[in-house]
């Protein structure tokens, strides 16, 4: 027989016997599961790059790894990580539930819980690029972000798709109506519209604050809710008071026909569904409550409204483009073209908000 295979058999023989000759006094077989402990740290977050506001330190004995799941106080599963020292950066103040096992050669252990609290939002944990960093500044650091309609040629598109309305924004034509220059004349334009202000809030329930600056714009019967005023008011056309007649502004609207006083000035909430929701994929706005609109009001999921009665409206985040240059001003900027869409047609609105 080969010498090598002789001496295999014999080293298989030995490993063998060495198995067997293992009993349950052997020390090896008695390594303890896990006794699970775990300790936290908060932390302060400076910058998008160092957003971590918690940090997570498994204590346990016989441990080698540990597992953690955390949830906020509704039950929502936050994350999940591995490690003996996790740092995470969570975004909303509120309790959470910390849950941890540990793993070692004993095995796993049972899970346990702490109940811990974040004091404050953390706004560096957004990111500087997503919807809701751009939407309400937290991406910058801020608490709140106010836009306004741009005062731009197409800043309003109504057409039969979004992807029509993209493209005659890039240069392109044929819309069923659009602004052009007149709209956007500083004098004579739709300045009843182009000067609403739309702030979003960075918290967990987000509140949306919409400002008329006490006027609106009429388009001579132009879209239906003006065509429902009374006469004269159903066939004028220009920017009038809201609620505060003003002596170059002597009728105010929404006192006039108080039924359209909820698309006014106020308070509302908002949502968002982040990327990849939404129709191009980059998310969705939802602002809540009787009036709450961004854009042109009447303009809702269902139809064109006469008076406001949506609970809702979603818009569809159609472009982001962040960190522009106004050239007259110097100003930099962020811009968001949102859109509406109702039954075989979109309306699509372009903002913007400095830095």
């Amino acid at each position: 027989m080969n010498k090598n295979i002789i001496t295999s058999l014999i080293a298989g023989i030995l490993a063998v016997g060495a198995l067997n000759s293992c009993s349950k006094d052997d020390p090896t077989l008695k390594t303890s599961v896990p006794a699970a402990s775990f300790t936290y740290n908060m932390l302060t977050p400076t910058s998008d790059s160092n957003a971590q506001n918690l940090e997570l330190i498994n204590t346990s004995t016989n441990s080698m790894t540990a597992y953690w799941t955390i949830t906020d106080d509704e039950g929502n599963a936050i994350g999940s990580s591995t490690g003996d020292s996790v740092k995470l950066a969570i975004i909303f103040a509120g309790t959470y539930t910390v849950k941890m096992s540990a793993a070692g050669p004993g095995g796993v252990s049972d899970t346990i819980q702490q109940t811990i609290t974040i004091e404050k939002d953390n706004p560096f944990a957004v990111g500087p690029s997503t919807l809701l960093g751009v939407l309400t500044g937290a991406g910058l650091g801020n608490s709140q972000r106010t836009w306004m309609a741009e005062r731009v040629i197409n800043s309003v598109i109504v057409w039969d798709n979004y992807t029509d309305c993209l493209n005659q924004i890039n240069g392109g034509t044929g819309a069923w109506w659009s602004f052009g220059s007149g709209e956007i004349d500083p004098k004579t334009g739709r300045n009843g519209y182009l000067d609403d202000q739309y702030t979003f809030t960075f918290a967990k329930v987000g509140q949306f604050i919409y400002n008329d600056s006490n006027t609106v714009f009429l388009d001579a019967g132009g879209s239906f809710w003006t065509a429902a005023l009374p006469a004269p008011w159903n066939t004028a056309l220009g920017s009038y008071a809201s609620t505060n007649p003003t002596t170059s502004s002597p009728t105010a609207i929404y006192n006039l026909v108080p039924a359209l006083k909820p698309w006014g000035s106020g308070n509302f909430t908002y949502t968002i569904v982040s990327a990849p929701g939404g129709a191009k994929g980059l998310g969705q706005i939802t602002v809540n409550g009787i009036g709450a609109h961004i854009g042109m009001a009447d303009k809702a999921n269902t139809s064109q409204e006469t008076v406001p009665t949506a609970s809702s409206i979603t818009y569809d985040v159609l472009k982001i483009n962040t960190g522009l240059k106004d050239a007259s001003t110097g100003a930099t900027y962020d811009e968001l073209i949102l859109g509406v869409s109702e039954p075989n047609l979109v309306w699509t609105f372009m903002f913007r908000s400095n830095r």
